[in-house]
């Protein structure tokens, strides 16, 4: 109570002679100094109230002097405001002539050099020909200014607002995002032409699995029109398209598959993920599935008929190789540069007692050699022997015999194979023995094996 007293004081003189003179039940008015105000003070129960009403001499619509200040204040924010934007802002008539331009935009008119003519209280004409049809859009329209005498361009988001019969445009500096724009297009250029030149087909969807980029390969190994690719189809039309080109393992039902297209791509969405498809056609092709950031997914699809093919051939060589050899008597063993074995036939298997042996074990030279070492009589020839498989140039073939624990001879034979790989081949004795006798072949193995 003190404070307000103290504060309305200079305005009313005497007011704090009033305020302690006013009694129970009282009612006083105060004019204030400049006879603008009026001030009433009122006591009820024991309770002050003081009331301010301003003096208005007629019953016009005016505001009275508290709002026209607050309209005032107002007023100057919204000019400070509008002068310090950094956005080009201007209002102009149906007619096309603009009426005003903050700060901004009669900066863009002195670059534009559209200042130097005009007459008092007229305004620039900065962006030329803006009709009607942008005020009724509701999206922004880009348009560009050219600087006299230079070869730099100035993009613009520009767009509008009715007020009244008036329009009011707003254009927001758009060289950035055309900077960037022209980038990415660009990059995605380097991109296409880069891609263009693969033989693996590529097809890149984004997080909301639209088809983003591609190259010709994808359509040439698929059999996909252009139109199609270039419609953006999402990645559940674009399967679907594959299986109705059977361009994709045929499931047994349609819910499956759904199901198996759907876990493909939550694979390839997480991590690297791989897959073969063997088609109808007889061709096969490897599907590889890798995430991209901001949840965009990338698919790969390769041919590799002729890689399985030649994977299929090769098995089959290595097959005949290892039944030719599994036919032979002599026992041989085919050890590795590094000195791995890597096949041998079955009389070696059976010769040193490993038919019952796991196959997947990996066995070395120096294994091996202990293992026959064991089997014989004690002789220095399995130490030249490793000494032999070690080393890697300036071998030949060389020959040695050995006996077995139960006296029979074996003669061995140890051959330099190309890449620095050993030879071990075993032949026991009393075979050729046999051999030399005219006695039939097979009975001769059985006889010889069955005494081992």
């Amino acid at each position: 109570m003190t404070r307000l007293v103290a504060f309305l004081a200079p305005r009313f003189p005497g007011l704090s002679a009033r305020v302690r003179a006013c009694g129970e039940e009282d009612r006083m008015l105060l004019l204030s100094a400049d006879s603008r105000t009026r001030l009433e003070l009122k006591t009820t129960g024991g309770r002050l109230r003081i009331s301010l009403q301003d003096i208005v001499e007629d019953h016009s619509d005016h505001p009275d002097w508290h709002s026209l200040n607050a309209l005032v204040a107002e007023l100057e924010l919204h000019r400070s405001v509008s002068e310090h934007v950094p956005v080009a802002i201007w209002r102009q008539e149906p007619d096309g002539r603009v009426v005003w331009g903050n700060a901004a935009y009669w900066s863009l008119a002195e670059r534009m050099e559209t200042v130097a003519d005009l007459s008092p209280g007229q305004f620039p004409q900065v962006f030329k020909d803006l009709t009607n049809t942008l005020v009724a859009s509701e999206s922004a329209h880009r348009l560009q200014l050219k600087l006299p005498g230079e070869s730099e361009r100035l993009w613009f988001e520009v767009s509008a607002c009715t007020l009244g019969a008036d329009s009011v445009f707003t254009a927001v500096p758009a060289d950035t995002v055309i900077s960037a724009e022209r980038k990415l297009r660009e990059f995605t250029q380097t991109l296409t032409q880069t891609f263009a030149h693969l033989s693996v087909g590529l097809a890149i969807f984004d997080r909301k699995r639209q088809l983003t980029l591609f190259n010709p390969a994808l359509g040439d190994l698929l059999g996909f029109d252009a139109e199609f690719l270039v419609a953006r189809p999402n990645l559940m039309r674009f399967l679907d398209q594959l299986r109705e080109r059977h361009m994709m393992p045929e499931p047994k039902d349609y819910k499956t598959w759904r199901q198996q297209m759907s876990d493909l791509e939550a694979a390839a969405a997480e991590r690297s993920h791989s897959e073969t498809w063997p088609l109808p056609d007889g061709r096969t092709f490897r599907i590889t599935g890798r995430p991209h950031p901001d949840g965009a997914v990338a698919f790969l699809f390769e041919d590799i008929s002729a890689e399985i093919t030649l994977s299929r051939e090769f098995r089959v060589e290595l097959e005949t190789g290892q039944a030719v050899i599994d036919t032979m008597d002599e026992a041989i063993a085919v050890f590795s540069a590094d000195g791995r074995m890597t096949f041998a036939n079955r009389a070696y298997a059976r010769l040193w007692n490993l038919e019952n042996e796991s196959k997947t074990d990996i066995v070395t030279f120096i294994d091996a050699s202990r293992r026959w070492q064991q089997a014989c009589m004690p002789s220095p020839v399995w130490g030249d022997a490793r000494d032999f498989a070690s080393e890697m140039s300036g071998r030949t073939t060389w020959h040695a015999e050995v006996r077995l624990a139960n006296g029979r001879k074996v003669a061995c034979r140890f051959e330099p194979l190309p890449g620095g790989g050993t030879m071990a081949g075993f032949t026991q004795a009393q075979l050729q023995l046999f051999k030399a006798n005219g006695t039939d072949q097979g009975d001769a193995v059985t006889t010889a094996v069955g005494h081992v």
